[in-house]
């Protein structure tokens, strides 16, 4: 049973018909097959609870900056800034933006390496699969998927520069899959970090969670 989901749930994630339905946004060309995962439908589930931002990063928004695009759709007036490591993201982010007529901004950055602004609401799904496998260089986009043996390396980099970047009433959605770290290990991680844990999002049948946080 444990085969057949997870190669239906492949098959679900690199559907472009199911990612309009889902996400209103229409997929023209594509880097590698897999569109979203199960962390960015619970990030997507407590965007649609944000009402009150209007500087919002997307951190990390792969391919075709989907949670970027999803937020500007569901708040107008919001100024939308979507990042990631890879060029090739960026060129295929900006082109399916323009395609379905989302004006945000997309960008290269390593983390915040190539960000000057503070912002109301910063959402990051960060990269949480374990990796001991010391030759990386055979794994495309490696760093969509794994964060060093405790898969939580990208998740701590990121909370400790994210503070300066946040507006005074800012707040922080981090989304992790428990399946690969536990709830227990990224609350410890955020509160070592200085943060305040308002609110923990989940689904049912989605072993991902999404913490909503703000400085202490």
């Amino acid at each position: 049973m444990g085969k057949i989901f997870f190669i239906l749930l492949r098959f679900i994630r690199s559907s472009k018909l199911l990612t309009q339905f889902i996400w209103g946004i229409k997929i023209d060309s594509n880097l590698h097959e897999t569109f979203w995962d199960l962390t960015t439908l619970v990030l997507r589930k407590e965007i649609l609870t944000i009402k009150n931002k209007i500087k919002y990063l997307d951190m990390g928004c792969g391919q075709f900056a989907i949670l970027g695009q999803f937020f500007k759709m569901n708040n107008l007036n919001s100024e939308v800034t979507s990042v990631d490591i890879y060029n090739k993201f960026v060129s295929n982010s900006i082109k399916n933006s323009l395609l379905n007529g989302n004006v945000i901004k997309v960008k290269k950055s390593n983390l915040f390496s190539n960000i000057n602004n503070k912002f109301d609401l910063i959402s990051f799904n960060p990269p949480y699969v374990p990796f001991s496998n010391s030759d990386q260089r055979k794994i495309k986009f490696k760093y969509i998927r794994y964060s060093s043996s405790e898969g939580t390396k990208a998740a701590e980099n990121f909370l400790k520069d994210a503070k300066k970047y946040l507006t005074k009433n800012g707040e922080i959605l981090l989304g992790m899959n428990t399946f690969y770290v536990s709830e227990k290990k990224c609350i410890k991680l955020i509160k070592l970090q200085k943060f305040k844990i308002k609110k923990i999002t989940k689904m049912i049948f989605n072993t991902s969670v999404v913490f909503k946080i703000k400085l202490i």
